[in-house]
């Protein structure tokens, strides 16, 4: 028998649940003349996702570029493969936890942010599933001009937790 907990948390949304944007299992359905056994392309292709990657910081990446993912990809924001609710999407999602980015912000700054939408979210998993949230929020202590902001959260179905949220680099 389940406990409370035990029983409330098997309710919740699991990043196991996740079909994220990741190329399909068996790889040479994809690429027909990928050689699993080819380092140099599997080097080749960890380099260059961590190079865009590194860019980005993670909020904008051209997954385009490389074969191999590593785990890693875009959120489909209106794909319902993060959420359990029924008639729910990932955007719906996404606008939970950048509100709890926001809420983050506003208390590290004393500014009252608020959401206008979810641009675009990338994922990478770690012990949790760590998101790159990119969204749009006015902020009124500017003459409610809508500015971009950037958010890490890493998310659990048990536990979130926002690691930052920031403006973004090229609208500061």
């Amino acid at each position: 028998m389940l406990s409370p907990i035990e029983n409330e948390r098997s309710e919740i949304s699991s990043p196991e649940k996740l079909k994220l944007e990741e190329e399909p299992s068996d790889d040479e359905s994809k690429f027909s003349n990928y050689d699993s056994d080819d380092w140099e392309t599997l080097s080749d292709d960890l380099r260059l996702l961590d190079e865009e990657w590194g860019k980005s910081g993670g909020f904008d990446v051209d997954f385009s570029k490389v074969r191999h993912r590593f785990g890693r990809g875009a959120v489909h924001l209106d794909d319902d493969n993060m959420v359990s609710e029924p008639h729910e999407t990932n955007r719906d999602l996404l606008n939970r936890l950048s509100n709890m980015a926001i809420s983050f912000y506003n208390d590290k700054t004393g500014i009252k942010l608020e959401l206008v939408k979810v641009l675009r979210a990338n994922f990478h998993p770690s012990a949790a599933i760590t998101l790159y949230i990119t969204f749009e929020a006015n902020d009124p202590s500017d003459g409610n001009q809508t500015k971009r902001y950037q958010a890490v959260v890493r998310y659990l179905s048990f536990d979130i937790e926002v690691c930052s949220c920031n403006p973004e680099p090229s609208s500061s």
